[in-house]
């Protein structure tokens, strides 16, 4: 019975990791094809068909195209400029809204909460105009903290993360804290924060794709060419009318440099996702 239960269990973890296998490969192979396109010197204005994985013209020709005919190297500069921005105000700002739903007490607090969760079911699209006006009004359109302010108004979801991730904390903790003489705000920033490190990580890895993806709404904020985003910058340059724009392999190495740094941040916050893990296994 016992022998039977571990062929079982075997035969399970065999079909569930060629699963994941095939499921990777799927994921990774317009990746693979998009990354061979790059380095392959394609004298069409059409990727190759049916697609290769090794480049039959290895050269650095189409990223030689995209630095003289784009400023990409301004736009990845003008993107992590927004990403740090808008880190810096969702780490800062979330974390204490959620503190304050979770540990304090104050009237309609309950109502509150439902009315910013109740945010979420609106689409983004039908808020562009009133956030748009609210920007224009205070002057912010055309700067990157113009960028920023919405995600940072609408971050309903992180809120809720952060809200659960307190709630999951004992309270027991602020009471010793108030009987050392702690203030609130000392309890929640060395004590109750540095314990979130998970939920900070995984908010700061989320908002990271979302800002880095993000075309729709920097389009709409930013006119001047200096200040646009990388998405704003590869769309702006695919929808020219020249024959350089239409160039497949171009398009290829421009999408994987957009790519690099999001990539490579990903991979560093990941390990640090784990490690906080780790530590905050902390219950009442």
């Amino acid at each position: 019975m016992i022998r039977r239960g571990i062929k079982r269990a075997r035969t399970f973890r065999i079909v569930y990791y060629f699963c994941l296998t095939i499921s990777a490969i799927i994921v990774l192979i317009p990746i693979a094809w998009m990354l061979s396109a790059s380095f392959d010197k394609i004298n069409s204005y059409e990727l190759p068909f049916p697609p290769r994985f090794l480049p039959k013209n290895l050269s650095l020709f189409n990223y030689e195209l995209v630095i003289k005919n784009m400023r990409i190297g301004k736009y990845i500069l003008n993107t992590i400029n927004v990403v740090l921005l808008s880190s810096f105000l969702q780490l800062f700002i979330v974390p204490l809204a959620g503190f304050a739903f979770s540990k304090g007490r104050f009237p309609m607090k309950n109502f509150l909460l439902l009315l910013i969760m109740s945010s979420m079911m609106v689409p983004f699209e039908s808020k562009i105009m009133p956030l748009y006006n609210i920007c224009k009004a205070l002057g912010l359109t055309n700067t990157h903290i113009g960028v920023v302010l919405p995600g940072v108004m609408t971050s309903s979801f992180f809120i809720f993360l952060c809200k659960k991730a307190f709630d999951d904390l004992p309270t027991d903790l602020m009471e010793s804290a108030y009987l050392d003489g702690a203030s609130r705000l000392r309890c929640y920033l060395q004590i109750y924060l540095p314990l979130t490190g998970a939920i900070l990580a995984t908010m700061a890895v989320l908002n990271l794709m979302n800002v880095w993806n993000d075309l729709l709404w920097p389009m709409i904020i930013i006119i001047k060419i200096d200040m646009i985003t990388i998405q704003v910058g590869l769309a702006t340059f695919a929808s020219g009318t020249d024959q350089i724009s239409k160039h497949a392999g171009m398009s290829s190495a421009a999408s994987m440099l957009s790519i690099l740094p999001l990539t490579a941040a990903f991979i560093f916050l990941q390990r640090y996702i784990v490690q906080s893990i780790a530590v905050s296994g902390i219950k009442q």
